[in-house]
Formats: structure tokens, C-alpha cells, sequence
């Protein structure tokens, strides 16, 4: 019943919280007395935590003990907390996040990216089509691995080919325009069609309604309407190589004129895990392998780090989105079959192919489920004035429980970063 990865990785002065919700596989994980033990930290009723102090850099073990009502320990296991102090990269590193819609927002980088660069400036660069201030990412809502494996034409990035009649020049080229308020960007000119990309702010929408007419931006007073005469949204994919017909890294990089990405961090993937109690993970197996091999193969020198899901809502989300049947309804059972593929995917990430330049880590037992969605309060029954807090979204946290995500992810950069430098400096 008690699920442990092999390692967590801590930071000296930041407090870390282990959720016993995240580690026990029980209905009700507190049936039974859950005891933690080690050298150092605290053990309460819902969680352990531990805020390492300077000096104490190193590893500890950990038991999670499961204790009935006589004192008999029923079962028992160990991980390793692994304590860094936090570097500076040997260099500026480009990070390259990528998610589904738990990553739309860009909280969770943003929160990691802002706990690093407070404590070593202008040290970091992530990169990606899709921003929180200065911060890059790539969130698309819905996707998993398979997703970002195929050519899709829906997404918060799509391109849009408008037919129209145009007088527009080469110098028109990544000129920009408006419509129904949003900002466009001309990317490609054909005779009766034109290619716009999204411009800023303009990736609220998956497939934002187009009015009758694009105005140019600068030039509203001499520069004639685009008149709309149909549309079409392509290009979802950030990076889908149409030329290949297969996904091309170097290629996104290139196509958005960024910088080369140092590490590759994923959160993926909560969909596609809507089969109760499921334990074989045969489509993402294909599809994570086919994403990070790419990957790998465009940037060999690139360190990746792969976070594990956290669980779903277990106080009324998932009754509260997906009701009493269908998808995601049995929020147990989700739960379960989350476990087991993140499971799955920390045995995945220890293969021989990627071991050497891929971390998994553990999410869900430092995510606070019961209290890290969103809710709202409710009668206790249609009778009683009396209110219960109850959830309201099964599978997307509340922006506390984003920063709470973003908090473990930067836990994650500071041993990913750590391991860089080390390879660096054995060259």
C-alpha cells in the first residue's frame, strides 16, 4: 500500500512536505497510524516535513511506517532525501518546459524560475511560443504524449490560413494585425491566402473566432482591411516539421528563433489515465519514447527531467466536473492507476537508454491534494444551513496548489542543474 520513488530532492532553507495521501494507496490513507521516521524533520497526522538547514547537504533515509491499532507495523519502506544547496549553473541555462492545460497558465515554471533567479539572477532562460512575463513555456490544454507525437490543428498556438484578396508584399512580412481584438502576425503570403501566428496575449483560445476583416496595427490609416473569406487553423503542434511529417526539435528551435534548450523538463501526462485501476501504459510507453529519443537526438548534450502527475481532487472535484459516470468519474479508481504510472514512469526514466541523462520525480506525494484544488462551500444537505468546503475541479489545482507544483519543480532544478554542473565539470 505505501508507494515511494527511490529519491527526493530537497533544498537547503526551503520546506518540504510529504503528504502521506500521495504515498499511501488507501481509500482512506489514514485507516491505519502512518509514521514517519528520520534523523531529521517531523512527523504529523497528514504529512512529514523537513526544512534542511545550512551544513546539513547530503542523504537521509526515510521510513514510512503503516501501524495498526496494537502497534504492529503492517508494512514498511524507505526512500532516500537527497539535501542539495542550491548552485549557479555553470552557465546560462535555456530550459524547455512542456505540459498539457496544468501547465496552460505557466504557474508551476514561473513559480521555480522565480524561486531560482532570486537566489542567482539572470541565470536561467526558458524558452517556448507561449509566456508568463518573461518566463517561456509550452501548455497545451488536453494533450498528452501521443499528442505532441502527431500533426494536430488545435491548440492556445495555432497558426491561421486566411483566404482572402490582399495587396500584401514581401514587406508586409511579420507585420501586425488585429481581429476581434486579438493581435496577429503575418507569417506567410500566397496569392489568395495569408499565414498569421499569434501575436501577444493571443493564446487564451484554442481556435479564437475570426471577424470579417484584419486592420493593420501600425498602419490602420493607408493600409487596406484584410477581408475574410474563410479560414482554417493549423499548425498546433510546436514541433511538427510539415516538411518531415514528423516531430523535429532543432526545427522548433529554429522556426521561433530561440536559443538551444539545456534541460527538458516534462509534466505530462494527466490525461489519458481515465481507466480505473490501470496498471499497463502501453500508448504513452510508445509515445514518451518516441518524444524523448527525438528530443535526445537533436540535443545530446541536454539533461531531462520528467515530473510524475499528481493525484486527482478527493473531496468532490471529480463528482463536481465529470459527474456520476464517463471519463475521470471514479476519482478512486484514478487514483490508483495514477499511482501506478507515475510508477511506471520512474521505472521508465531508469531504462539503460535513458538513464544517464533523465530524472523522474515525484509530484503527487508533494501535492496537497485534499486542500490544493479549488472549492467551494456547500450545504451539508438540502435541509441544514451548515456548509462543508467541497472541491470544484477534479484534475486542475487552484493557483496555490500551481505554486505548490511550481515549488517541487524547483526542487527539481536545483539537483538537474547540480547534475549539469557535474557533468561539465568531468569533460
Amino acid at each position: 500500500m505505501i508507494a515511494l520513488p527511490s529519491k527526493y530532492y530537497l533544498v537547503i532553507n526551503d520546506r518540504f512536505e510529504l503528504f502521506f495521501r500521495g504515498v499511501i494507496m488507501k481509500h482512506n490513507p489514514y485507516q491505519y497510524y502512518v509514521k514517519a521516521e528520520c534523523k531529521k524533520g517531523y512527523t504529523y497526522n497528514r504529512y512529514f516535513t523537513y526544512t534542511p538547514e545550512p551544513g546539513e547537504e547530503g542523504e537521509y533515509e526515510l521510513t514510512i511506517n503503516v501501524i495498526d491499532d496494537d502497534g504492529t507495523i503492517i508494512e514498511s519502506k524507505s526512500t532516500i532525501l537527497v539535501v542539495n544547496n542550491i548552485e549557479a549553473p555553470y552557465k546560462k541555462m535555456n530550459v524547455l518546459c512542456v505540459g498539457d492545460s496544468e501547465t496552460v497558465n505557466g504557474v508551476w515554471p514561473y513559480t521555480g524560475y522565480k524561486k531560482f533567479v532570486d537566489v542567482f539572477p539572470d541565470s536561467l532562460n526558458f524558452i517556448g511560443k507561449m509566456h508568463k512575463e518573461e518566463v517561456g513555456y509550452e501548455g497545451y490544454g488536453g494533450w498528452q504524449w501521443k499528442t505532441f507525437c502527431e500533426y494536430e490543428d488545435e491548440s492556445r498556438t495555432s497558426s491561421v490560413w486566411v483566404t482572402c484578396n490582399h495587396h500584401l508584399t514581401e514587406a508586409d512580412q511579420h507585420s501586425t494585425w488585429k481581429n476581434n481584438d486579438l493581435e496577429w502576425i503575418v507569417e506567410t503570403i500566397e496569392e489568395n491566402r495569408i499565414k498569421f501566428k499569434r501575436g501577444e496575449g493571443n493564446c487564451h483560445k484554442v481556435n479564437p473566432e475570426l471577424k470579417e476583416e484584419f486592420t493593420h496595427v501600425a498602419h490602420a490609416e493607408h493600409k487596406d482591411a484584410i477581408k475574410v473569406i474563410k479560414y482554417e487553423y493549423s499548425d498546433a503542434n510546436p514541433f511538427w516539421n510539415p516538411e518531415k511529417k514528423d516531430i523535429d526539435f532543432k526545427y522548433y528551435i529554429k522556426k521561433n528563433n530561440l536559443a538551444e534548450p539545456d534541460l527538458l523538463i516534462t509534466f505530462l501526462t494527466g490525461n489519458g489515465l481515465y481507466i480505473p485501476y490501470h496498471n499497463d501504459f502501453p500508448v504513452h510507453r510508445e509515445y514518451a519514447t518516441k518524444f524523448l529519443r527525438q528530443f535526445h537526438n537533436d540535443f545530446p548534450n541536454a539533461l531531462i527531467g520528467v515530473m510524475g502527475v499528481e493525484l486527482p481532487c478527493c473531496n468532490g472535484g471529480v463528482t463536481a466536473c465529470y459527474g456520476a459516470s464517463g471519463y475521470y468519474h471514479d476519482w478512486y479508481g484514478d487514483t490508483i492507476t495514477t499511482f501506478n504510472y507515475d510508477k511506471w514512469l520512474e521505472s521508465f526514466t531508469k531504462l539503460d537508454e535513458f538513464k544517464d541523462y533523465m530524472i523522474y520525480f515525484d509530484t503527487k506525494s508533494q501535492f496537497d491534494s485534499e486542500y490544493s484544488y479549488p472549492v467551494e462551500l456547500q450545504k451539508v444537505n438540502n435541509r441544514s444551513e451548515i456548509v462543508e468546503r467541497l472541491g470544484v475541479n477534479g484534475l486542475h489545482p487552484s493557483i496555490d496548489g500551481y505554486k505548490q507544483i511550481g515549488d517541487a519543480f524547483y526542487r527539481l532544478l536545483v539537483e538537474i542543474i547540480k547534475k549539469a554542473n557535474k557533468i561539465n565539470s568531468e569533460k
